[in-house]
């Protein structure tokens, strides 16, 4: 959430219990000022969403794309540890956009149909993050115990000038390929469903827009 935002909403909860403090408010900010402040914050905060949303979507792509071509046997590091890096990023949704479902309760915004826009979008995405948090975890659990195990992200000749380097071949192996295949569903489900979560963050954007504009 924005500092902005965040921050008149500290001092209308202040006014409500200080008359005086209230009173000030009334001289400084219009009912209809307060509203235009409010969607331009929300607004803000939809657009920071939705690059979130687009960056998690590039990185699943890449993950996609880094195991497709393992597994099409086109990639000559089937041992390289950029490609292990490359698949290891688990990060999750920024959820800040949640807080928008208290807030929607209250009076800050009058245009029914936006609040009911934020409304499902809120629902719609804390499902998908909800779902995208417990393939996460599920990665956590089958590969990286595996990965570490057995040592896909050491270097090569780092065993000492007596040891020989450890070789894998992950292609070839079919317990990793087994859990290449998850991680790659994993992935590949989070890029199916960011185009129907890009949609609902524009819907509530472009309707921002509109009341912005009739302002």
């Amino acid at each position: 959430m924005s500092m902005n935002f965040t921050g008149c909403v500290a001092i209308l909860i202040l006014a409500s219990f200080n008359p005086v403090h209230g009173q000030e408010l009334d001289t400084q900010f219009s009912p209809d000022e307060f509203e235009h402040l409010y969607l331009q914050t929300i607004r803000e905060d939809f657009i920071a969403h939705r690059e979130n949303v687009s960056l998690i979507h590039d990185i699943g792509m890449n993950i996609v794309a880094r195991i497709d071509s393992l597994f099409a046997e086109q990639r000559a590091d089937t041992a390289n540890t950029e490609l292990i890096r490359g698949i290891m990023v688990t990060r999750q949704y920024d959820r800040t956009i949640l807080a928008y479902r208290d807030i929607l309760n209250g009076s800050y915004i009058s245009d029914p149909e936006l609040k009911l826009i934020i409304a499902r979008h809120t629902a719609l995405f804390e499902g998908y993050a909800n779902a995208k948090r417990e393939w996460d975890n599920q990665w956590d659990i089958t590969a990286r115990p595996y990965i570490y195990k057995h040592g896909l992200l050491s270097n090569p000749g780092m065993f000492g000038s007596g040891d020989e380097p450890k070789q894998y071949n992950l292609y070839r192996d079919p317990e990793f390929r087994t859990i290449l295949w998850d991680r790659r569903m994993f992935a590949f489900d989070v890029t199916y469903t960011t185009p129907a979560l890009l949609e609902s963050v524009d819907a509530v954007i472009n309707r921002i827009d509109e009341l912005l504009i009739s302002d």
